[in-house]
């Protein structure tokens, strides 16, 4: 029996890492504040940005607490302007762009003192690797982008190179959802890739605004979102479905239920993807902000049974269910 590996570990091989959760308040700003401690630990220079804003001490939305970000002399950080005067840390300008967001446009610093900062960035999948790209040429070993809820598109592999997950009891005051809703999604990040020629180059062949082509009687290619409302049309229609293969461009792009995805499993329909998305880890959180809490030995079993990934604490990011 083994605990799983530190998330810090599993992370070290990937230069731009992306935070998602299921809901807000199940630790995401956590399991950032651990990595940057432990990566500082590792001299490396750190990257950070976030999609949407994080670091606040009260979150905007629900009137909660947050735990603020804590960074090290020499992190980069690129953030909205409007947010700078909210850094208490001394720092440098190394550049502005050309990117706006409601905060302002987006200035990419370097922290020349120890402190808290606040973190806003696009919502736009492509700025956000335009963003990490600049921050690359600054010197950045390693970037980590903090999610917003709800926003899986950041963890396509056009943004980052891996991604963490995090879930926890402010998604649910019941385990069992917790469980079985975020075992569903990291099905859904983890689809694998497909391979056959045929079907990748015809999918590619696809303009941008046909939104489905139909290839022999064995592939179907999507290009946008795939919906509940989609695949429920697709399985009354008069479209031959029966262990057919439906593709879609990344798993950042498929929102079905997983109802729906049993539907498809019963028809012995396969869901692939052009570009697999590179979910390293889940991390748990057993506190919920609304007072209640999971026993955490239990989460951290049932969660690890329930995916094929490594699950994780979200306080200590590493404290992991053992393996059989």
């Amino acid at each position: 029996m083994t605990a799983s590996p530190s998330l810090t570990v599993l992370l070290s091989q990937y230069r731009s890492v992306s935070i998602i959760g299921m809901a807000k308040n199940v630790g995401k700003t956590t399991v950032l504040n651990r990595l940057i401690s432990d990566f500082n630990k590792e001299k490396i220079c750190l990257g950070l940005t976030s999609i949407g804003r994080d670091g606040e001490s009260v979150d905007v939305v629900t009137a909660t607490e947050k735990p603020r970000i804590f960074v090290r002399s020499g992190t980069i950080i690129a953030t909205a302007t409007n947010l700078l005067h909210f850094c208490d840390i001394t720092k440098e300008i190394l550049a502005v762009t050309d990117i706006n967001t409601p905060m302002g446009r987006i200035s990419i610093v370097r922290a020349l003192s120890d402190g808290y900062v606040q973190l806003g960035g696009p919502s736009i999948t492509n700025q956000v690797a335009d963003i990490l790209d600049e921050m690359h040429k600054f010197g950045t070993d390693k970037i980590i982008v903090d999610g917003a809820v709800d926003r899986r598109t950041l963890a396509s592999p056009v943004v980052t190179e891996a991604t963490v997950l995090c879930t926890g009891a402010s998604f649910s005051n019941d385990l069992e959802t917790v469980v079985s809703e975020t075992a569903h999604i990291a099905r859904m990040l983890t689809l694998p890739k497909i391979e056959d020629r045929k079907v990748l180059d015809e999918f590619m062949r696809m303009p941008p605004n046909e939104k489905m082509t139909r290839i022999d009687d064995y592939a179907i290619c999507l290009k946008g979102a795939v919906s509940d409302g989609f695949i429920e049309n697709l399985i009354v229609s008069n479209v031959r479905l029966e262990g057919a293969i439906i593709v879609a461009q990344d798993p950042s792009k498929i929102f079905i239920k997983p109802a729906t995805y049993e539907k498809l499993l019963f028809r012995k329909i396969v869901l692939m993807v052009v570009e697999p998305i590179n979910l390293v880890a889940i991390a748990v959180n057993p506190i919920s902000v609304r007072g209640g809490v999971f026993d955490k030995h239990e989460f951290l079993t049932r969660m690890s049974k329930a995916v094929a990934v490594p699950v994780v604490d979200a306080k200590s990011c590493f404290e992991g269910a053992p393996n059989a």
